[in-house]
């Protein structure tokens, strides 16, 4: 994959670089007083990566890898821009940089809709996880309003996995099956990546508990091609690092 969604990582990026104060070269460097950092794509790992280096009296430091977005030929303009949220608060968190938000500005965040067309996409399937457990609708429009876009792993990460893992451990019957007839639509009508983002939070829900995982198992029963791809997926989060520390808290 060329490096065409360059500019859309960079662009999601500006308005931080102008506030700080950073100013960019010819090679593509922004620096501030103190920062130096530098965004490049791996063509080998298929990941966008953002290196920083620290600058003390004018004088560089070498630059470390501070961050990187796994973006393949999948990847839309869209997820370009999500790359640079991820990145700008890596930055932050690095300068000591908070945000300030206000109630206000999440309380007139809306929730998420689904397709027009009837397809269900990442913002579908929020919609249907909100929808059956509604007690995340506060923490949905926190988050927009902190990230200014739907960084669909980092919220699943912190509401829907857990409850996955609840639901599952506590074995209830009627959560169980409402659980099941959510991830199951999803799995079965949603786009590439609504599919990847359902089987790898259930993957992530079960990784450190056999217990937990032999539930998923029975949870699947009836759909063997569901329960293959969990089955082949989780020694994949196992081994990815970066996925891994996105997904299992």
């Amino acid at each position: 994959m060329d490096n065409k969604y360059y500019s859309g990582v960079i662009a999601e990026m500006q308005d931080f670089f102008d506030e700080n104060g950073f100013t960019v070269n010819k090679d593509n460097e922004y620096t501030s007083a103190s920062k130096a950092v530098k965004v490049e794509y791996n063509e080998e790992k298929q990941t966008y990566e953002l290196y920083m280096a620290e600058i003390n009296e004018n004088e560089k430091g070498e630059y470390a890898l501070a961050s990187s977005w796994l973006f393949d030929d999948s990847q839309t303009e869209k997820d370009a821009g999500s790359v640079g949220i991820d990145f700008v608060n890596t930055l932050r968190d690095s300068m000591g940089i908070k945000v300030k938000r206000t109630v206000s500005s999440a309380s007139s965040v809306d929730l998420p809709t689904a397709s027009a067309d009837g397809s269900m996409k990442t913002a579908g399937f929020a919609k249907k996880v909100l929808d059956v457990y509604p007690q995340y609708k506060d923490a949905y429009k926190e988050h927009i309003a902190k990230y200014g876009n739907f960084l669909y792993m980092e919220f699943f990460a912190e509401t829907f996995i857990p409850t996955i893992t609840e639901v599952l451990r506590k074995g209830e019957k009627k959560q169980m099956k409402k659980l099941y007839e959510l991830l199951e639509n999803a799995y079965t009508t949603g786009d590439r990546e609504t599919v990847n983002i359902v089987v790898a939070s259930l993957a992530a829900a079960v990784l450190k508990d056999e217990t937990l995982k032999e539930k998923a198992d029975e949870l699947l029963a009836e759909d063997s091609h569901f329960k293959a791809s969990l089955n082949a997926f989780i020694p994949v989060l196992k081994a990815d690092k970066k996925l891994f520390a996105a997904l299992v808290k």
